[in-house]
């Protein structure tokens, strides 16, 4: 199934540092093998002191064979600020699933590429595996969670910051669906190995709401939380969005 996202408006806070992108909420649950895929495209607009205008895009390829999983996402956003200039920010990801036991295990290897102004990073390159696990899943509720090895290399926009670390790449997903509507939430902790007072928190939470077969009402609230961030970048930050949801 395809989905396109226009989120047409946001009316509550905003806030572009988001540096944990979250996977989990971009998987597609299908029960053929094949392709499929999505395309997003946003216009959002918040004012809290300032307005603040974003611009974004997204486009998710997945390939799902007999045993295996294959992802592609693919993310571009331009954000405006009153009095600033604009601020460019996007990743790309690919990352493999594979099937180690009928139901319960699989092992996921991943790549992503980022860059994110607003969070003075130039570049952040990943790369990580490890397992993944189905805790429980039926009709209305899917619970999984993962426990993955990743290397991370970042620096900073002027380059004066280098960073290479070993962190693990914990998350725990949670979806209740019901006929009407369904809820998501996924939080991913992400500790460096060498110091473990190094860390990152992400928790999105999203509320999907049916309007008609091929319409949903779609809220969501993402939180951040770095112990690190480069200078200039606070350590907590979050977003709250409203958007429509089209599925065809």
């Amino acid at each position: 199934m395809k989905t396109i996202l226009f989120a047409l408006i946001l009316f509550s806070s905003i806030n572009i540092y988001s540096q944990v992108v979250n996977i989990e909420s971009r998987r597609m649950r299908t029960d053929t093998t094949g392709w499929t895929g999505s395309a997003e495209g946003s216009f959002q607009l918040s004012k809290a002191v300032d307005e603040i205008y974003d611009f974004g895009a997204l486009l998710h390829m997945q390939y799902k064979g007999k045993n295996d999983l294959w992802l592609f996402l693919n993310e571009a956003r331009i954000i405006k600020g009153a009095g600033t200039q604009f601020i460019n920010a996007g990743f790309a990801h690919i990352r493999y699933n594979r099937k180690v036991t009928k139901e319960l295990l699989r092992w996921e290897v991943f790549a992503q590429y980022q860059y994110n102004k607003a969070l003075e990073v130039g570049q952040r390159v990943l790369a990580g595996t490890g397992p993944r696990i189905k805790i429980i899943e039926s009709d209305i509720f899917r619970a999984y969670a993962a426990a993955l090895y990743m290397f991370e290399y970042q620096e900073s926009v002027d380059k004066l910051i280098i960073e290479r670390n070993h962190r693990t790449s914990n998350y725990l997903s949670m979806t209740l669906e019901f006929e009407r509507f369904e809820i998501k939430n996924t939080t991913y902790y992400q500790p460096n190995m060498k110091e473990m007072q190094d860390y990152r928190i992400l928790s999105q939470s999203d509320l999907l709401i049916k309007l008609t077969d091929n319409l949903k009402f779609k809220t969501g609230f993402n939180y951040r939380y770095d112990t690190r961030p480069f200078p200039g970048v606070p350590k907590t930050t979050y977003y709250l969005s409203n958007g429509i949801l089209f599925e065809f």
